[in-house]
């Protein structure tokens, strides 16, 4: 499972037989446009949201038969873009993955990861569900400008 874009990504890679690895990350470089001092010191709404998102993620892993393991590593370090953007990343490893969880966390995740940082920063705004990648990554340049 990839879902990619200059904003955010969420992906989820084989390890071995038994283990896959998921890798989450915002890019605060692209998202300093929507948070723009909508926040404390040390409490970007980006962070925040991907911390959060990641506690739902770990949920919806659970309940659909899997499990999750907390563990420290670089696998995920070459999926974010090669540029002098500043990156947040998290990630951990699923025990028991099946196809069926990622589509869950592939159309979870991006609406949601948005909708935790918009309530943070008390923003009311309709979030689309549903989107590719690229047309999220539009929708997230259009609401940079409205915002």
């Amino acid at each position: 499972m990839e879902y990619i874009n200059n904003f955010m990504y969420f992906v989820i890679r084989p390890v071995d037989k038994q283990k896959h690895i998921y890798c989450s990350g915002v890019n605060l470089t692209k998202f300093s446009p929507i948070t723009k001092g909508r926040h404390r010191l040390g409490q970007n709404p980006a962070v925040k949201g991907l911390q959060t998102l990641n506690n739902d993620i770990r949920a919806i892993v659970i309940e659909n038969n899997a499990t999750p393991e907390t563990i420290k590593n670089l696998l995920c370090q070459q999926i974010k873009p090669l540029n002098e953007d500043l990156w947040y990343t998290e990630s951990f490893l699923i025990h028991n993955y099946s196809q069926q969880l990622g589509e869950k966390i592939e159309k979870f995740a991006p609406s949601e990861l948005l909708r935790k940082m918009l309530r943070a920063m008390l923003i009311n705004e309709n979030i689309p569900e549903n989107l590719s990648s690229q047309e999220f990554q539009t929708y997230l340049y259009s609401l940079a400008e409205k915002l």
